[in-house]
């Protein structure tokens, strides 16, 4: 893994057999952003979960094939206790259909570059609203 961290962007390159989600959390946690958007991503992964929420549990589906990641989006937030980097993708097949969801978890296949953008002045928590933990923006004081 390379990264640059500025409080402007984070610009981070993985490589082959990294996993998306530990990788984006290291990062946070080592220049201690506890906030941010995540804007864009272009590579290939594999041996994709995808989660589907319930209202109690995630139903897991792992695909284990390679694909081109089209769009990454999601934020980073606390949730228990714990950095939790909330990610959706659209991910593209050799025949060019799609699949997306939320992901659980992905492993880097050759390259991944992803951008993400810290948040100064609001703060990303995670609470229970009757049905999930859904995220609480704050504005720092």
């Amino acid at each position: 893994m390379r990264y640059a961290v500025t409080s402007e962007i984070i610009a981070i390159r993985l490589s082959e057999g990294e996993e998306l989600n530990r990788s984006i959390s290291q990062v946070c946690e080592e220049y201690c952003i506890d906030s941010a958007v995540i804007l864009s991503a272009a590579g290939f992964v594999r041996n994709v979960t995808f989660g589907w929420f319930t209202g109690k549990e995630y139903l897991m589906e792992t695909h284990n094939e390679i694909f081109e990641l089209l769009s990454l989006s999601g934020d980073i937030s606390y949730k228990e206790g714990k950095l939790y980097p909330h990610i959706h993708t659209v991910l593209g097949r050799k025949d060019h259909s799609t699949l997306g969801g939320h992901i659980l978890s992905a492993v880097v296949d050759h390259n991944l570059e992803i951008f993400i953008k810290p948040l100064q002045s609001i703060r990303l928590s995670r609470a229970f609203d009757g049905w999930f933990e859904a995220i609480v923006p704050e504005r720092r004081t």
